[in-house]
């Protein structure tokens, strides 16, 4: 699929994605406002994960970054459902959008494709995490139809030495 007015298209990862997905990654821990880690994996893990997890229990997608003559990725979306058996109907996602191609329509692309592929590994709920701060990623979350489920309190240091809370976020499917 493509984001034609936009200049990127979504597709499938690939393991030699993975040095264009930590760079990615960085660029957005460095902002120092999103991420909850304290850096992205390294390139050899995620490439192993992009290759060897099962198609049928988790989802990589890119949306590759095709505007003017810039090369990398515009976003990245992970989908991972829930190993036991009572809890195979949840995925967990999270979502990464290149901090100049955030609001063009890059994240929600990548989660509609991500929505496809739930539906066909007979997923039923979809569960995020995201720092309270951050009010563009919460805004686009409820426009695609994902509600407040939970607060967890103080529950993300921030740089300063403060505390902000972790909102849990779904949606069903």
């Amino acid at each position: 699929m493509t984001g034609a007015r936009v200049g990127y298209s979504v597709r499938r990862a690939r393991a030699d994605d993975a040095h264009d997905v930590v760079r990615l990654m960085r660029a957005i821990y460095a902002e120092r406002r999103y991420f909850v880690g304290d850096g992205p994996p390294f390139v050899q893990s995620l490439a192993r994960r992009i290759t060897g997890d099962d198609p049928a229990f988790a989802l990589y997608l890119v949306a590759d970054d095709q505007a003017n003559e810039r090369r990398g990725l515009a976003g990245w979306l992970e989908l991972h459902r829930m190993q036991p058996r009572r809890l195979q109907h949840v995925a967990v996602l999270t979502l990464a959008v290149a901090p100049d191609r955030r609001r063009q329509g890059v994240g929600r692309e990548l989660m509609r494709r991500g929505y496809g592929w739930a539906r066909e590994v007979g997923v039923r709920k979809l569960s995020l995490n995201v720092r309270a701060s951050n009010a563009g990623a919460i805004a686009l979350y409820r426009s695609e139809g994902f509600e407040e489920e939970g607060r967890e309190r103080a529950q993300v240091r921030t740089d300063d030495g403060e505390f902000e809370d972790n909102v849990i976020m779904a949606r069903m499917l």
